[in-house]
């Protein structure tokens, strides 16, 4: 598999991944609205979340899909992961006094360290596949 085929299988399962969380947490809509405005955040922030998370993890996957927005989809799951990285650094670190999950499906059931990881090598993969993407436009002569 060359660098491409990479950087398109990375980018297939980034969609995978942003469309199943952001539908995850659409579908047990309450749920998903109760332990965000639990969170140990400022409450008008926390009223914008349970929108903003989903809807950004749902734009992240179509600029995923298509060839001219992919590196603009690259660079925002990788802000994302980092944010939501930090935030999960946080709670492991005992910053916030109550840590209610937002998370659904597969991933609620993992530890803080394993969704840690999880997350982790997803950015990983996110940022190698920005990199080269990155590389690749700049080697065909076309900016950012």
């Amino acid at each position: 598999m060359n660098r491409s085929q990479f950087v398109s299988t990375i980018s297939g399962l980034l969609i995978f991944l942003w469309v199943y969380a952001a539908v995850i947490k659409l579908i047990d809509f309450d749920r998903s609205r109760g332990e965000m405005l639990s969170q140990p955040l400022a409450p008008w922030l926390e009223k914008i979340l349970v929108w903003l998370v989903p809807m950004a993890e749902l734009f992240t996957a179509i600029l995923l899909l298509y060839s001219r927005t992919k590196l603009y989809g690259l660079f925002l799951s990788s802000l994302l992961l980092i944010s939501f990285s930090i935030y999960i650094s946080l709670v492991i670190n005992s910053v916030f006094n109550r840590i209610p999950c937002s998370c659904g499906g597969v991933l609620k059931n993992m530890s803080w360290e394993t969704h840690l990881v999880f997350n982790l090598c997803f950015l990983a993969l996110a940022l190698y596949a920005t990199f080269h993407s990155l590389k690749e436009r700049r080697n065909m002569g076309k900016d950012f």
